[in-house]
């Protein structure tokens, strides 16, 4: 949801590939501001960071006030398919404190707040992994990235490693990285 951390998630689905890891699917980050969607069948509303064309949800939870409260499961669905799955505590229909957001290709575990990974987290793809420190969605402060190519730890400004010769990405397109 890391997305969270998509395509809505870091936005939804986030990334791949290597050292060059980009947005892709679940978490990828946008421009787009958030909203709120309601679940078709309760009514109940949770907060969408990253909207994406066609969208729906499934909210199996309380619901106060129209909006997803404490504990809950929040099915994403695209086009109908499910596409994401995400577990935990929600305030206002906003995922915060402890939680997890699963997609296809991968996981994330860790700190949430407004749905998006933020304080400390582990984020899993296939083929490369981030343990530490999240804000807005993204690698920001001290961590280890673990990929195909080897490991890199260190500062993460915005999803760049930070004082490394190299553009070392995670869950941000390295062009984005200075």
């Amino acid at each position: 949801m890391l997305a969270r951390l998509t395509c809505a998630s870091v936005a939804r689905a986030i990334f791949a590939s290597a050292i060059w890891l980009t947005c892709a699917a679940a978490h990828a980050q946008s421009i787009q501001t958030g909203s709120f969607v309601a679940d078709e069948k309760s009514g109940c509303n949770v907060w969408d960071p990253h909207p994406e064309p066609n969208e729906a949800v499934s909210w199996s939870g309380s619901c106060v006030n129209g909006f997803a409260q404490g504990a809950g499961r929040l099915q994403w669905l695209q086009n109908g398919k499910a596409h994401e799955t995400d577990e935990g505590e929600w305030s206002q229909g906003r995922q915060i404190g402890r939680g997890t957001q699963s997609w296809g290709s991968g996981r994330y575990d860790g700190e949430l707040s407004g749905g998006e990974p933020q304080g400390r987290g582990i984020l899993a793809l296939r083929t490369a992994r981030y343990e530490g420190e999240f804000r807005n969605g993204k690698p920001n402060g001290s961590g280890t990235m673990t990929g195909l190519n080897g490991l890199y730890k260190g500062t993460w400004k915005d999803g760049c490693l930070v004082g490394d010769k190299r553009r070392i990405a995670f869950a941000v397109s390295s062009s984005s990285c200075p």
